[in-house]
């Protein structure tokens, strides 16, 4: 559950003017600027002073609150949330004093619901959904208010449009405790939220940092992603965690050399403050060296990410692609290592949830050749070398006799004839696919659907292409969800604009 809320608010240091006291806004504003510029130490200084020279105003408070609680994120320090939670409640008790006595005050109301949303994130962070929730609610129902006394105070649609977006994505299993608070969810209407406080708020920092992530994450839609990076990173480019979603952008659109030097940027940086971005980065390095088929350099990378970070997010994934590249370099003993590490990693994530049912199968019937050629394939694809998988798959070899494997093959042939503007072969591959049973990979069922909407979209058959991709939004339930529903809503955005 943490991941849902974490979608939704990443870094948000909001612009909160105060009518009649410029001095209070003044220094806050140097803090808030500290702090984008990740200057954490002595943003916390300027707050502190806010705080002693305005000690009856929340500001300074909630500020020194925000800037826990991201350190909290980066550093993943029990110390940090404790903290959080100490200068949040101070926080609110300031707000409280200040609602009872004027219920009208539409700048603090958005205050309110701001620091409600730090609390749910950490919550959720500490695993507390239900509390998590609740503060969600409270969240909510303070940006509902502040509109409704101020309806141009366009930096309450932020908020609102980020829960909107972000609780799309609740898995079923927790709808029951959404539905509990009351609270509602609508992607498309989040996403025009969000672009209005972009247009029209003071928040234009935040709100570009979350569009780049909608954009890239849920609609990949990486030249609109682009954009709202470009305009962060220009104002702020040494912040790390900006330059951390730009790579990731960059690897989604296969741009990897160029996602390689914002990471080694960002380890060059090394900002002591937020280790786990650090971290992070050798993971994607990691990722970016073995799609190359660089085994060593992907292994180093990788281990350095699993001896630094301080969550178990995505050390099953990297402990399992550890293990196949020393499959590839012809050490067992290491491979099995690693493939034992894989059930260290976070099983309430897909990635390693993936990694580990791969793993265990593995562990029990050894790691096919067959399995070793299409890692090699897959690789090749998203690097790039698309007329090399073409070719290798054009014909389905011979020693594949398993329908997983051979659907497996069609399906990156189909992505590299499509890429090669190939759109029948691509369609008559994925064609194939849709008549064989799949005992597992099921993944690859809606992507054929996908792929042969994709191939009748540009041909010009967009009443074929709708129903295809009506068939591959339903299928959708398996591996890789929410990759091809990226994609599959990206189609959609297309077909309906024409």
């Amino acid at each position: 559950m943490k991941r849902i809320f974490l979608i939704f608010l990443f870094f948000a240091f909001s612009s909160l003017v105060i009518s009649g006291q410029s001095n209070l806004q003044s220094l806050i504003q140097i803090g808030v600027s500290k702090t984008y510029n990740m200057e954490f130490d002595a943003a916390e200084k300027i707050f502190n002073r806010a705080i002693e020279r305005y000690p009856n105003q929340p500001h300074g408070y909630f500020r020194t609150a925000q800037l826990h609680f991201w350190l909290f994120l980066g550093t993943r320090d029990p110390g940090e949330y404790f903290v959080f939670l100490k200068f949040a409640d101070l926080a609110q008790k300031k707000i409280d004093k200040i609602l009872d006595a004027d219920e009208k005050n539409y700048r603090i109301q958005y205050m309110a619901g701001s620091l409600n949303s730090y609390k749910a994130m950490a919550y959720a962070t500490n695993n507390s959904t239900v509390d998590a929730l609740w503060a969600s609610k409270k969240s909510v129902n303070y940006f509902e208010e502040t509109l409704d006394l101020n309806k141009r105070y366009y930096d309450a649609y932020l908020g609102l449009g980020i829960f909107d977006y972000a609780m799309g994505f609740v898995p079923d299993f927790l709808k029951w405790a959404v539905n509990l608070t009351g609270l509602s969810s609508d992607k498309d209407r989040g996403l025009r939220y969000i672009k209005t406080a972009f247009n029209k708020g003071t928040e234009k920092t935040e709100a570009a940092f979350h569009l780049a992530k909608i954009y890239t994450d849920y609609l990949a839609d990486y030249d609109s992603a682009y954009y709202y990076l470009n305009y962060n990173i220009e104002r702020y480019p040494g912040n790390t965690l900006f330059l951390y979603q730009y790579a990731v952008t960059l690897m989604k659109d296969h741009k990897f050399d160029l996602a390689n030097d914002l990471l080694n940027k960002i380890i060059k940086i090394n900002n002591a403050k937020i280790p786990q971005i650090i971290s992070l980065a050798h993971y994607r390095k990691g990722e970016i060296f073995f799609k190359k088929n660089n085994f060593k350099a992907a292994i180093k990378e990788y281990d350095k990410f699993l001896s630094s970070t301080k969550e178990i997010d995505f050390i099953g994934t990297a402990a399992f692609n550890v293990a196949i590249c020393y499959k590839f370099l012809g050490d067992d003993d290491e491979c099995r290592k690693y493939l034992d590490k894989v059930s260290e990693g976070n099983q309430d994530i897909f990635e390693d949830s993936y990694a580990m049912n791969k793993s265990q199968h593995y562990k029990s019937n050894g790691i096919p050749e067959e399995d070793l050629i299409l890692i090699r394939m897959s690789n090749s694809f998203e690097t790039g070398k698309v007329k090399i998988v073409y070719d290798s798959f054009k014909t389905v070899p011979g020693n594949f006799h398993s329908n997983v494997h051979k659907a497996m093959a069609l399906i990156y042939f189909s992505d590299a004839a499509l890429r090669l503007e190939k759109h029948s072969e691509a369609n008559d591959a994925c064609e194939q696919i849709k008549s064989m049973s799949l005992s597992s990979e099921k993944w690859i069922i809606p992507n054929a659907y996908l792929n042969m909407a994709l191939a009748n979209y540009h041909v010009g058959e967009k009443v074929k292409a709708i129903e295809l991709l009506q068939e591959a939004d339903e299928n959708n339930d398996y591996e890789f969800k929410d990759r091809i529903q990226a994609l599959i809503e990206n189609l959609k955005r297309k077909l309906n604009k024409k």
